[in-house]
């Protein structure tokens, strides 16, 4: 089992190093693991590679980092020569033509917001103007919220079978902070795969992890995820093979006016911030699912935990601060056996699947 540490930028628990040391089976060839941190995709990027030597290890490494960052040259909606930011800026009713990596990417977005139902909505750039989510925050009347909110939404993209997109409402405005570092770690991961010369790798950016397993052998990685009410303190470990996590909350990130605190994540239904009830972890196969379904932070502990019943390929993690200063966790079916308390005052509880009864 591999021990999993995940950097401060979400409510995960900050610790080194990213990948302990691991007994070699007998008869299996020993290798070198290779750490690099930098700064990419406006988050930290932590790069974890173990390969037969320090010299492929380090070309493997290189392959993940050029595959995310072809990703924020492609997504990054902070600059204005993206891809991403072209489309943005298209005339309404007028195709623009995608390279087959953000078409794809953006196939895979439409999926998981008709999958959550809307709750993952990264058409809604009008709100997060209006919310001055860019420019230190700002509490709109409820006459511009509504106005924004009315303006954007997912709904307006339109994707063609040739590779093309429309815009047809002109506020669609796509943000990629809620989808982006899934999609960059996808890519990272698949370059990894195409290199074929790692036998492990972690990638952690800003919070966000996926791993891939080189040998295809069911290696097991050991993550923390951190109390909501003290980020510093680990409240829960979780062990999976594959895949990614992701971790949305809104204790970090939005901003106070008149002693209001506003979180970051707004629920496209309603145009406001989502209530703060702690923490939503999701695994998933592929780090953009995970990503996305991430936001179903937005419609509550209860809503995620029944998407979670009812579908399969994603998993739910909840934590709950309760009266009392108790902590609740509810888990979703398949972390059974995967999943164990780190805090005394931690209160577990297991969901079971739609066709398994209450």
């Amino acid at each position: 089992m591999r021990a999993l540490w995940l950097a401060p930028l979400v409510p995960l628990v900050p610790l080194v190093p990213l990948l302990a040391a691991a007994p070699i089976p007998q008869g299996v060839q020993r290798t070198v693991t290779v750490e690099r941190r930098l700064g990419l995709m406006g988050t930290e990027l932590e790069v974890s590679v173990e390969a037969a030597n320090r010299a492929v290890a380090l070309d493997a490494s290189e392959e993940a980092v050029r595959a995310l960052e072809a990703a924020e040259g492609r997504l990054s909606t902070w600059r204005d020569d993206s891809e991403l930011e072209r489309l943005n800026r298209t005339p309404v009713d007028r195709p623009l033509q995608l390279s087959p990596r953000l078409f794809q990417e953006l196939r895979g977005v439409q999926h998981w917001w008709r999958e959550t139902g809307g709750a993952f909505d990264p058409g809604i750039g009008a709100l997060i103007a209006a919310w001055g989510l860019r420019t230190g925050g700002r509490v709109p009347t409820a006459e511009e919220r509504e106005r924004a909110r009315a303006a954007g939404g997912l709904a307006a993209l339109e994707l063609a079978a040739d590779g093309r997109a429309v815009r047809r409402r002109p506020g669609l405005r796509i943000e990629e902070g809620g989808w982006g570092k899934g999609a960059g770690l996808d890519a990272a991961i698949e370059a990894l795969r195409a290199d074929g010369h790692a036998t492990a790798a972690v990638l952690n950016l800003g919070g966000q992890v996926a791993v891939y397993d080189g040998r295809g052998q069911g290696m097991g990685w050991t993550l923390t995820v951190a109390d909501p009410r003290d980020r510093r303190r680990p409240a829960v470990a979780l062990t999976f093979s594959s895949g990614s996590v992701a971790t949305s909350g809104n204790s970090e990130h939005g901003f106070e006016r008149a002693g209001v605190r506003y979180g970051h994540l707004l629920d496209p239904a309603t145009g406001a911030p989502a209530r703060d009830f702690g923490s939503l972890t999701v695994w998933a196969p592929e780090a953009l699912a995970a990503d996305c379904l991430s936001k179903l932070y937005v419609r509550g502990p209860d809503a995620a935990l029944a998407w979670a019943r009812a579908h399969t390929g994603g998993e739910v993690l909840t934590l709950e601060p309760v009266a009392g200063g108790g902590l609740r966790a509810r888990a979703s079916a398949g972390w059974r056996g995967r999943l164990e308390a780190l805090v005394p005052e931690l209160v577990v509880e297991f969901e079971s699947r739609a066709n398994e009864g209450a």
